[in-house]
């Protein structure tokens, strides 16, 4: 849910029943009336799966949810799930890690082991966990390149994602994280628990025209179909070039050698740099990053190294940071 929130629209089209807590319950307790919304949901959505999230106001008068849960479970049709959410256990890049975890126990491990060449299935991990407000756009991008390569997307985790597609996620070959910030323990967690190896960890997200055609060639690399990708690469390129020549080539001498600061997450940000350095000729001299990216810090290292650039980095970097750095560097641009 965080992973939409912080978009300010709902595109989740979810259904959510609150206990609406007020003061009297804050002292009081409110256990009876979430016993109540747990048994009306369940007879309102007729849903499989439920999870029961408890927010700040449920974890400051210490609320058994995970107990109430099991107490619950014989009388419900929906599998409930507990979720201790409470704003002071972490940010959001936590509570949708502890969502993807709450996954894990639905994926059915696959009874027989393949024979001969493995087929070219593979899932998508957390494509919402950016501040792109349009990565619905870039999942579909992604989803139609590996279509046009004859990989089949088995699950999304999770955007329109059926309890059937859940389950039969661990008959995928591999996974796809398309953020930065999110989704590597998930990965690594399937990987042990169903064998499902996390491909394309080790390079920036398709984020401009090098950082696209390195993707794109590591994920034909990996199912080894260099030739069916080469006419994908070739036909993107000149797309964006003659985009380009068309729109932006009066702009892009303005800004050449322009120092700039980069404010992002790490899904956007690392991309940006050999973007913005390489083909618009941008200096990155300080990169701020929302987020602590402690599992992908060593992709940012290799690319400033490969560059050259001895950017100024700052991770978790909140407003006040933000507000003070800019001030302390002389940046052309933000």
């Amino acid at each position: 849910a965080a992973g939409y929130d912080a978009h300010e629209v709902d595109f989740t089209k979810r259904k959510v029943g609150c206990t609406r807590l007020f003061e009297s319950d804050i002292v009081m307790g409110a256990s009876d009336k979430l016993k109540n919304m747990i048994k009306e949901a369940d007879q309102s959505f007729d849903s499989k799966v439920m999870f029961v999230v408890g927010t700040c106001a449920a974890d400051i008068i210490g609320e058994d949810i995970a107990g109430l849960c099991n107490q619950l479970q014989p009388d419900i049709k929906a599998k409930l799930v507990p979720l201790l959410a409470g704003g002071f256990r972490g940010n959001a890049y936590d509570g949708l890690e502890m969502g993807l975890e709450a996954l894990i126990p639905f994926i059915k491990k696959r009874q027989t082991k393949r024979r001969g060449r493995k087929p070219r299935i593979v899932n998508i991990i957390a494509p919402q966990a950016n501040l792109n407000p349009t990565w619905w756009a870039d999942l579909e991008w992604v989803k139609q390149k590996l279509k046009s390569l004859r990989i089949k997307v088995q699950t999304v985790f999770s955007h329109n994602t059926s309890f059937e597609e859940l389950e039969q996620a661990g008959e995928a070959t591999a996974n796809i994280v398309l953020s930065h910030d999110v989704g590597y323990k998930f990965a690594r967690k399937m990987q042990q628990t169903h064998d499902i190896p996390l491909i394309l960890d080790d390079i920036p997200l398709p984020i401009g025209v090098n950082n696209t055609t390195r993707w794109l060639k590591a994920l034909a690399a990996h199912f080894k179909i260099d030739e069916k990708v080469e006419p994908i690469i070739k036909q993107g390129e000149e797309m964006v070039v003659d985009t380009l020549r068309k729109r932006a080539l009066m702009i892009i001498p303005r800004y050449r050698n322009c120092r700039i600061a980069i404010s992002a997450d790490g899904t956007l940000g690392i991309g940006l740099v050999r973007m913005l350095f390489e083909e618009l000729e941008m200096i990155p001299e300080v990169l701020l990053f929302r987020s602590a990216m402690p599992d992908s810090r060593s992709i940012l290292e290799r690319e400033l190294h490969s560059l050259g650039l001895t950017s100024r980095v700052i991770f978790s970097a909140d407003g006040y940071q933000v507000k003070q750095t800019l001030e302390e560097f002389d940046v052309d641009a933000v």
